[in-house]
C-alpha cells in the first residue's frame, strides 16, 4: 500500500515520494501517463509542487515528460530486465576486485543495510530502497565515479523490477536477505572467486523471480 509521507515535509517532497512509490508499484510491462492535475489532487498538494516532483523524477530517470500529454513511465520488457542484470554483473564484479584493500568499516556498512532490510522485509517500497543502497555502496567502494553514475542510472529500473519481486507469495524477500549476507561473508573472507560466485548466484535468482526463465 502506497502511504504518504509526512505533513511536515515540503510540498515538491511530498509529491516527489508519492510518485516515485507509486511508479515503483506499477507493474513493469505497462506503461503510463501521470497527469499534473490529478497528481496534485492525490497528492493533496498544487501544481506547482508536482511540477517541481516532476522535474526531478525525470532527472533521476523515473519519468520522460512529453509536451500536451503528460509524464510518461514506459515499461520495462523481459529483454530489459535481461540486459539490465547482465550490466549490473559486470559492473559489481569490477567493484570488488578491490576487496584486498576494502576496509572493515565498509563491510559493516554492507552488513547494516542488510540488518535494516530485515526490518523491513514487509514493506517492499523500503526494502528495495535498502537493496539498491546495498548494491549501490558496493559499486562505490570501486572507487570510479563513472560506473558508479553509470549504475545510479539504473536505479529507477531497478526499483520498479524489485518491488513486484519481492511483492509476490514467495519468500523473495527472505531470498534476498541470505543472498546479500553471502555477499557480504564473501568480502569479508576476502574471496574474489567466492564475491563473485555470490553476485552472479544473486543476480541469476533476480532475474528467475521477475521473469522465471
Amino acid at each position: 500500500m502506497i502511504q504518504m509521507t509526512p505533513a511536515a515535509q515540503s510540498q515538491p517532497e511530498v509529491a516527489y515520494q508519492w510518485m516515485k512509490s507509486y511508479i515503483a508499484a506499477l507493474p513493469r510491462d505497462e506503461e503510463t501517463f501521470l497527469n499534473e492535475g490529478v497528481l496534485a489532487k492525490t497528492t493533496g498538494t498544487s501544481r506547482t509542487p508536482v511540477r517541481e516532483a516532476l522535474l526531478r523524477l525525470e532527472a533521476e530517470g523515473f519519468v520522460k515528460r512529453i509536451p500536451h500529454k503528460g509524464a510518461y513511465v514506459p515499461p520495462i520488457s523481459d529483454p530489459d530486465v535481461r540486459a539490465i542484470l547482465q550490466a549490473r554483473s559486470v559492473v559489481e564484479k569490477w567493484a570488488v576486485q578491490s576487496l584486498e584493500s576494502m576496509a572493515e568499516t565498509q563491510i559493516d556498512a554492507f552488513q547494516g543495510i542488510i540488518d535494516q532490510q530485515r526490518e523491513a522485509k514487509k514493506d517492499p517500497s523500503r526494502f528495495i530502497e535498502l537493496d539498491t543502497e546495498f548494491h549501490t555502496l558496493i559499486v562505490r567502494a570501486g572507487g570510479n565515479p563513472v560506473l558508479a553514475d553509470f549504475y545510479a542510472s539504473l536505479r529507477q529500473k531497478q526499483l520498479r523490477i524489485g518491488v513486484k519481486a519481492v511483492s509476490r507469495g514467495t519468500d523473495r524477500a527472505g531470498d534476498v536477505l541470505r543472498e546479500h549476507q553471502l555477499i557480504v561473508d564473501a568480502l569479508r573472507s576476502r574471496s574474489l572467486d567466492a564475491a563473485h560466485q555470490a553476485i552472479d548466484s544473486h543476480l541469476e535468482s533476480t532475474r528467475l523471480a521477475v521473469i522465471g526463465y
